[in-house]
């Protein structure tokens, strides 16, 4: 039979509860070439990186706004071909940017060009500039919070069953087919925000929570989304943390297993830092992946 949207139940099978560590970086392309991206992807694979990020911008966010910023999706598809191992992603689609029947097609393509190593990184969408330049629509903060939770309905509808009806109040669908089904028996949902409306959509549908908030928030976060998880039937030991720094925390040598001691003890899986982009600052990263990153795996994971 079709799926048919607004199920409460859970679609998501438990992740590992003992926590895995795992360490990625971001590398937003903006003023980037792809061969410089392809270097960075590489590189990081070869450091031993778990995972690789791009953002979802179509103009450069710093620096020159005219700059080079290549499409998110494309990007990513090609990139994956460049790695083996990397699991890849995006710090974060904007669900505004597309719709959520064209951002399934492209993610599951994405996981059968990468071999099942694709992650959904999805966020409400926050650019007013970027959306009145492309002309997308810009709705309120809360119609962009609904658009998202009912995107991860209709994207699970997508998922898993042979066709698709939805009636939404942002969304609809009709009997629409989806073939082929992503490689992963679940592929990974990230959701990056902190908003209490974001942390229910977050309990609700989110594998990962992708946060840039302090250990104290993190604490206080993770509350919340327990809450929120008791109401959609979920564990909340289910859903795993992902914090995320900028290039000067990876580059740090002598604060970074004091960083990654903090965040580990407020209940951090997934640590995900800005590439550097200076000879000096990769240099420091690669004896921070090289010596320090595999002492913490050992001891932590």
């Amino acid at each position: 039979m079709p799926g048919i949207g607004r199920a409460n139940e859970s679609p998501h099978a438990p992740m590992n509860s003992a926590r895995p560590l795992t360490f990625g970086v971001v590398t937003g392309q903006h003023q980037l070439t792809w061969d410089q991206l392809v270097e960075q992807w590489q590189t990081a694979e070869s450091l031993g990186f778990d995972s690789a990020w791009l953002f979802d911008h179509f103009m450069a966010l710093y620096a020159d706004p005219d700059g080079p910023c290549l499409e998110t999706s494309t990007l990513l598809s090609a990139l994956s071909l460049k790695t083996s191992k990397l699991k890849v992603g995006v710090l974060v689609y904007g669900n505004t940017h597309r719709p959520p029947a064209l951002l399934a097609k492209e993610i599951v393509t994405v996981d059968h060009i990468s071999g099942g190593r694709a992650i959904l990184g999805i966020g409400a969408g926050w650019n007013e500039r970027e959306h009145r330049a492309y002309g997308l629509h810009f709705p309120s903060a809360g119609d962009r919070v609904e658009m998202l939770d009912e995107s991860l309905q209709i994207m699970n509808l997508l998922f898993n069953e042979k066709r698709t009806t939805f009636e939404g109040e942002h969304y609809r669908l009709v009997d629409a087919p989806f073939n082929p089904k992503p490689v992963q028996d679940h592929l990974p949902v990230l959701i990056g925000g902190r908003r209490p409306r974001m942390l229910r959509v977050i309990a609700r549908h989110a594998d990962y929570w992708d946060t840039s908030s302090t250990p104290e928030q993190l604490r206080e976060g993770l509350a919340e989304i327990a809450g929120h998880c008791r109401e959609f039937g979920r564990d909340p030991e289910s859903i795993l943390v992902s914090s995320s720094f900028g290039a000067d925390r990876l580059e740090d040598v002598d604060g970074f297993e004091a960083l990654v001691r903090s965040y580990r003890a407020a209940g951090t899986s997934q640590f995900l830092f800005d590439f550097p982009i200076s000879a000096e600052g990769v240099k420091a990263a690669t004896e921070v992946a090289t010596t320090i990153i595999p002492r913490l795996r050992e001891e932590l994971a």
